[in-house]
């Protein structure tokens, strides 16, 4: 695969300059950039107002889907870091509430060395936040809208005196966030090499919600070096997705109908987190360690479908989850061109879910009933090193990083057996990273690592969840974790404000997932 980009040249920034760009490219701080490329958001109104996500679609190399999903090289979800930190949360809502004002520079790692999570093989994106700087009072509030109905608004208030800073942000959002069209083709065998029934699915749905959040930062400034930050935050609200969908037959042994189908999720959520940020009396030393906690205390899904035949179901899932990160990063120079990285972490989540499924049949009357019940934690501790080594024009990067995972699953539908599954599981991850400054216009690199894709917790335990009228999702205890090697190779080409990026990608994957229905006899 062969991926192309162009950032844009940098142009003055004049309040009439109408070509403002709002991110522009910038070179590697030393030895510890060889795996990212970074990307400079400036101070200007027209960069400052846009949200994490509007800035991210001017990124090379990164693709933002309508959803807002985050995409690298046109493929796999990357991982969302704040500060070196990995982001415990609902990634997309915060990309859209998180303004240019607030960050200082993007960077993009296609092919993340050791130092950073094995988990996720789309790659990461790390967003370096601002430091408040002035003496005194500063914010800023924006006001967002759509042609949808949609409006959202934000707003952050900075406090700083001598060695303490302080910010308070809220923000809320109300109407419809956005409307999407689909369509499907389905294939069901009755048993292998029979006749397969196919219909045709095509359907409408649209987003909408009533949202709030607050969240309040406060940082001390030991010593110039030395930094300690405090952070907490909350909020919740009510959000609604509702769809129609025409099953239209192609074969005639298929019964046309439509289905309309609501969604209404209900929850609310909390955050924590406490930083450390040392930096050394040598160039390129560093501590930091951090704490997060994210929880959603209370979760509650509720589905209401009904069919133009006659009958539907309600499912209703209460799935309380919490998520907590810790890690330690050490980077020490060692000598001239030397520079040695240690760090540790440990993950985990934890969820509960209830769930509970209601069949009304065509003629009213109450249909089927199931219950079901399970807990889930999955824990990730991990180490690893890299060391950097420039020779001349040649930068060479080795790393490694080992991680231990432990997955455990328990539950039970009304009346039958419990269920549990337990996963242990440990792995090693190397990476390598080489760069060559061929000249003082062309900079060569190349790379490779190992990462992986672990199986969701609900992904685990047999028990069927309803989707919609012909769609029933059943865990699987003996999934395997998918795994990827990555390699890439790239050409950078400067001249005086204009870069260009070649790079050329290949990434296998073993394991890959797939789904499987089984229906009864009974359909």
């Amino acid at each position: 695969m062969i991926a192309t980009d162009m950032p844009p040249t940098v142009q003055a920034d004049t309040a009439n300059d109408a070509g403002v760009i709002e991110v522009t490219a910038a070179r590697s701080a030393g030895t510890q950039a060889i795996d990212r490329r970074s990307y400079q958001v400036q101070q200007t109104p027209q960069a400052e107002q846009k949200s994490a996500a509007q800035l991210l679609r001017g990124v090379p190399a990164v693709t933002v889907t309508p959803e807002d999903d985050v995409l690298l090289l046109g493929s796999g979800q990357a991982t969302l870091y704040v500060d070196g930190h990995p982001y415990a949360g609902d990634a997309r809502q915060y990309l859209r509430t998180l303004h240019g004002s607030d960050i200082a520079r993007i960077e993009v790692m296609t092919n993340p060395s050791a130092q950073f999570s094995a988990e996720g093989t789309g790659g990461v994106i790390n967003l370096v936040l601002r430091k408040t700087r002035q003496a005194g009072w500063s914010g800023n509030a924006s006001l967002e809208s759509s042609t949808y109905g949609y409006a959202q608004i934000e707003t952050t208030l900075h406090y700083k005196r001598g060695a303490w800073s302080y910010e308070l942000k809220a923000g809320g959002n109300v109407g419809t966030m956005g409307r999407w069209r689909n369509s499907a083709l389905r294939q069901t065998e009755a048993e292998t090499g029979a006749a397969a029934t196919i219909n045709r699915q095509e359907g409408r749905s649209a987003y909408r919600g009533t949202d709030g959040r607050l969240s309040g930062k406060v940082t001390y400034a030991a010593d110039a070096r030395t930094s300690v930050t405090l952070g907490l935050g909350g909020g919740g609200g009510h959000d609604i997705n509702a769809a129609h969908t025409d099953y239209r037959a192609v074969t005639p042994d298929f019964v046309a109908f439509a289905e309309e189908r609501r969604l209404d999720s209900r929850g609310g959520f909390l955050t924590g987190e406490l930083d450390l940020d040392h930096r050394g009396a040598r160039e390129g030393e560093a501590l930091t360690a951090s704490a997060q906690i994210y929880t959603n205390p209370a979760l509650d899904d509720v589905t209401q479908a009904r069919y133009s035949t006659g009958g539907g179901f309600i499912t209703r899932q209460r799935h309380p989850g919490t998520t907590i990160d810790t890690q330690a990063d050490w980077k020490h120079p060692l000598a001239r061109g030397q520079l040695l990285a240690l760090g540790t972490s440990w993950h985990r989540d934890s969820t509960r879910q209830d769930y509970s499924l209601a069949i009304n049949n065509t003629d009213g009357t109450p249909g089927a009933r199931a219950a079901d019940h399970f807990d889930g934690s999955s824990q990730t501790w991990a180490a690893y090193a890299t060391f950097q080594q420039t020779l001349g024009a040649v930068t060479l990067e080795p790393g490694l990083r080992a991680e231990r995972n432990v997955r455990h699953v328990a539950g039970a539908s009304a009346g039958e057996v419990p269920t549990a599954a337990r996963l242990a599981r440990t792995a090693l991850f190397p990476s390598l990273h080489l760069q060559v400054l061929a000249s003082k216009r062309w900079t060569l690199a190349a790379s490779y690592s190992q990462r992986i894709e672990r199986a969701p917790l609900d992904y685990l335990l047999p028990y069927a969840v309803v989707e919609d009228a012909l769609t029933v999702f059943q865990g699987n205890p003996a999934l395997r974790d998918q795994t990827t090697q990555a390699y890439e190779a790239s050409a950078q080409y400067r001249r005086g404000k204009i870069e260009t990026n070649l790079t050329a990608y290949w990434r296998t994957t073993s394991d890959v997932w797939t789904r499987t229905y089984a229906v009864t006899a009974g359909g």
